[in-house]
């Protein structure tokens, strides 16, 4: 067998996989927190940082705290040199403490964010994780009406 048919034959059989592992560093979509109480959709914004507002509340959450569903909760994340995987610099407001931090974080599967909040540097804060989920599993919850 010629070499030009071994590499075509390896070439269209690999393609395929390395288009499939560009496509798990995506860091867009819904992640749900470690409590299972909230989840965040993650999408660019501004320039293509990354931005995060509350899009799912579990029943209990949605009775207690309904104003929260759409709170902005992470924004002007941007990508650490250009790798998908990793994003930093972004400001994190926890609903739960009304609290402010700064925040990165990166992608350690195609199911898992690790999510640094801290105050001055990264090395004094709290990681938490939040897995991959989907809106069948976490349909979205709806704003409120003011009164």
């Amino acid at each position: 067998m010629p070499y030009s048919i071994i590499i075509s034959l390896f070439v269209i059989l690999t393609f395929p996989a390395v288009l499939y592992a560009d496509s798990n560093k995506e860091v867009t979509g819904l992640w749900l927190s470690k409590k299972k109480d909230v989840a965040v959709r993650l999408e660019y914004c501004n320039n293509e940082s990354l931005c995060g507002h509350i899009a799912w509340l579990s029943p209990k959450e949605s009775a207690e705290n309904p104003a929260l569903c759409g709170t902005k909760v992470l924004w002007n994340m941007r990508s650490k040199k250009g790798d998908p995987t990793e994003w930093v610099g972004g400001t994190l407001y926890k609903a739960d403490e009304d609290k402010y931090y700064s925040a990165n974080l990166r992608l350690a599967d195609e199911n898992t964010i690790n999510l640094r909040a801290y105050i001055g540097i990264p090395m004094i804060g709290k990681t938490k994780r939040l897995t991959r989920t989907t809106e069948s599993m976490h349909p979205p919850c709806h704003l409120s009406a003011k009164d």
